[in-house]
């Protein structure tokens, strides 16, 4: 059996739910796969409006929100599959997905990575950081996440061997969002764990705008530095994520000072071009990214 595990919070998931029971019904009904849907303490407006799940899957409502690293750990204990698929809650799944998930149920692999693209609706003024960041970090295809099997790994779209979860958990120091899957990744890699690349994307359904991106980035780059505060010693791991190999550069060179000096001068500039949406530079917005790590580190040494 396979169990199609969706985290939940304070999002209208009943749509993705339903066109995966739907899908379900014509691979063979819930003796072949199951949904099993956990809501991280949402608000009580998400939650009457989610309530229509409970009649096509397994339902559970926390007391208290427990964050995106223990939730998915969670599903070890309600999901009855041999293998898991995971999604976030906003995905637009196609008509084939479930189908091409089951073709790699029997093979070598233990853990498969469908993949990601964003709709091009989302590409506005309003929403075009989060959009350009997407397809041009993010959107990749099998062939060029291979190339970087571990690094490529994804948490909005993936299928692990059940027994592989139940030994390499989600770290549950990680409750806020970023880089969780950075991490995961990584322990992947340490227990030589197989992983297989496949083009099998959803749709990233909700765009965030220019100003919700940034916010979730400076969390994101929070969410690093509590990372490196336990993973500093091992190198591998610091040369692999772009940002910490960056931030080892500038210290080595001794230039942490000079950087953040620039980044404060810079930092309502880049801001306002990343909020309005004109003449966003990825290059820059790494840049930003170093600074706020910097930064946090700084604050967090004083």
């Amino acid at each position: 059996m396979i169990s199609i595990c969706i985290p939940i919070y304070n999002y209208y998931a009943y749509p993705l739910v339903r066109r995966l029971s739907n899908q379900i019904e014509k691979l063979g009904g819930a003796d072949v796969v199951e949904i099993v849907c956990i809501d991280d303490h949402s608000s009580g407006y998400y939650l009457n409006q989610n309530m229509g799940i409970c009649d096509i899957a397994t339902y559970l409502r926390l007391a208290e929100n427990i964050g995106r690293s223990r939730i998915r750990n969670l599903f070890l204990k309600y999901a009855k599959g041999d293998w898991l698929i995971f999604l976030d809650n906003d995905s637009l799944v196609p008509s084939n997905f479930l189908k091409n998930y089951l073709l790699h149920e029997g093979g070598k692999a233990d853990v498969i990575v469908g993949g990601r693209v964003y709709d091009k609706r989302g590409d506005d003024t309003e929403h075009r950081l989060r959009y350009l960041y997407g397809t041009k970090v993010e959107s990749q295809d099998a062939l060029q996440r291979s190339k970087h099997p571990y690094n490529s790994f994804m948490t909005n779209n993936f299928m692990i061997r059940r027994s592989v979860l139940e030994k390499i958990k989600f770290d549950p120091r990680l409750s806020k969002y970023g880089h969780e899957d950075t991490l995961f990744g990584y322990r992947l890699e340490e227990n030589a764990v197989p992983i297989l690349h496949i083009d099998n994307p959803v749709v990233n359904g909700y765009v965030e705008t220019n100003i919700e991106f940034l916010h979730k980035t400076i969390e994101g780059v929070g969410n690093l530095v509590k990372i490196y505060e336990f993973m500093w010693e091992d190198q591998r791991f610091c040369h692999s994520v772009k940002l910490l190999d960056a931030y080892g550069k500038v210290r080595r060179w001794k230039m942490q000072g000079l950087v953040y000096k620039v980044f404060l001068m810079s930092k309502s500039f880049m801001e306002s071009h990343f909020t309005s949406g004109n003449a966003i530079s990825l290059k820059q917005f790494s840049f930003y990214k170093l600074g706020i790590f910097i930064q946090k580190m700084h604050y967090k040494n004083t």
